[in-house]
């Protein structure tokens, strides 16, 4: 793939540009290595952790194992899977590494990694690398800037086919996006299983990762998958822990504060690949695929530091319910309600914008080029593919 990605500039002007380590996390082939290798000014640059000959280098002495190296940042892949690998980073970088640059990529995430020996407090700064999403440019706006386009980029329908992620995307093919689907959640709970936790039941995880796409965008009972896999609530529990860290779900949590009789602790929870959602599904793709472009927006403008947003949503004792919320520095922001042809404002939404003050309400619809702003409550009903194209 020729295009950089969305996060390569602001790697290179942020974190490089000022002596920190970029550590940059995602899903399993959401593009990371073909990211760090786009940064590369010398290919003799970047090592891997599979590759046989540099993880014995690098186990001997870190510093001998970059000696030769051109000029330019160093990209270490997957070096987390290193039990010492912090403890080492933080000599290398402390010696040599700032002037250059260090690039860390993992398809786990790196907070996980991070706990326990020498802090590498202050020395990097976290980016995290989501799949392909309608409106990814070369500058994606920051979080004042969003909408301010109409044009829509027409990859709606791709991404519901194929997902996002980069292979199966750009091979447009659906039925070799079903095999790489497939393939992809095989390795994750095999190999990144594996090196992330023991797991003595994989066959029972797998039983609960078959469990979750008919599950996404509803509340999620720890004691319904419980019964069904037939495990311990702890081991769903602690599965469902495995399965966020490697970025193959991600869990939604509900805002509460200034709503009566508030669900406060049960989640929601989506995946990262849509395409483990059956194709008949349309209706939970499109909520999943809304939820990945709000939680990649947020996540981009946190990691730029533009504030701090949270994806959220809300519900009550009543079933009213606003599908997404994003909480900005800790203030409701932005609302979006998904819908199909239903264009009249969904009275949930009215009822949560109106007690939460939220300035910016959207909901969503299936009808192709629809977009219309309600000025008396300052509802906008607009196409999907038109909301996504003004995010990241």
């Amino acid at each position: 793939m020729e295009k950089p990605r969305y996060l390569s500039d602001s790697i290179r002007q942020d974190a490089l540009a000022h002596g920190k380590m970029a550590f940059v996390s995602g899903p399993r082939q959401v593009g990371k290595t073909t990211l760090a290798k786009q940064l590369l000014e010398s290919p003799e640059n970047y090592h891997s952790w599979d590759d046989a000959d540099f993880r014995r280098a690098w186990s001997r002495s870190p510093r001998s194992a970059l000696s030769d190296r051109g000029p330019g940042p160093v990209v270490l892949d997957e070096i987390h899977k290193d039990r010492r690998w912090k403890t080492r980073l933080k000599g290398v970088y402390d010696t040599e590494g700032a002037a250059s640059g260090v690039i860390v990529t993992g398809s786990a995430r790196l907070d996980i990694y991070r706990r326990g020996g020498d802090s590498l407090l202050g020395r990097f700064i976290p980016y995290r690398l989501h799949p392909f999403s309608v409106a990814e440019t070369d500058r994606p706006p920051g979080p004042d800037e969003i909408f301010a386009t109409t044009t829509a980029h027409r990859r709606l329908a791709d991404l519901l086919r194929t997902s996002g992620f980069p292979e199966p995307f750009l091979d447009g093919s659906e039925l070799r996006a079903r095999r790489w689907s497939r393939l992809r959640i095989e390795r994750l709970l095999t190999e990144d299983v594996r090196d992330l936790r023991a797991v003595e039941d994989l066959s029972a995880m797998r039983v609960l990762a078959d469990l979750l796409p008919e599950r996404v965008g509803s509340l999620l009972s720890m004691n319904s998958l419980r019964e069904d896999v037939g495990v311990a609530y702890a081991t769903v529990r602690s599965w469902l822990q495995v399965f966020d860290a490697l970025y193959h779900t991600f869990l939604i949590h509900p805002y509460s504060r200034r709503v009566v009789r508030a669900i406060r602790s049960t989640p929601k929870l989506y995946l990262f690949d849509i395409l483990q959602i059956r194709s008949t599904e349309v209706a939970a793709r499109l909520e999943n695929l809304t939820a990945l472009h709000l939680l990649k927006a947020c996540q981009y403008w946190t990691d730029l530091a533009h504030g701090h947003f949270e994806l959220r949503f809300v519900r009550d004792k009543q079933q009213r319910e606003v599908d997404f919320l994003v909480i900005r520095d800790g203030e409701p922001w932005l609302m979006v309600e998904c819908k199909s042809g239903d264009t009249a404002p969904s009275p949930a939404l009215l009822y949560f914008q109106n007690i939460l003050r939220v300035g910016r309400a959207f909901q969503l619809v299936t009808r192709p080029d629809y977009d219309r702003l309600y000025a008396k409550t300052g509802v906008r009903v607009l196409y999907y593919e038109r909301f996504f194209a003004g995010l990241v």
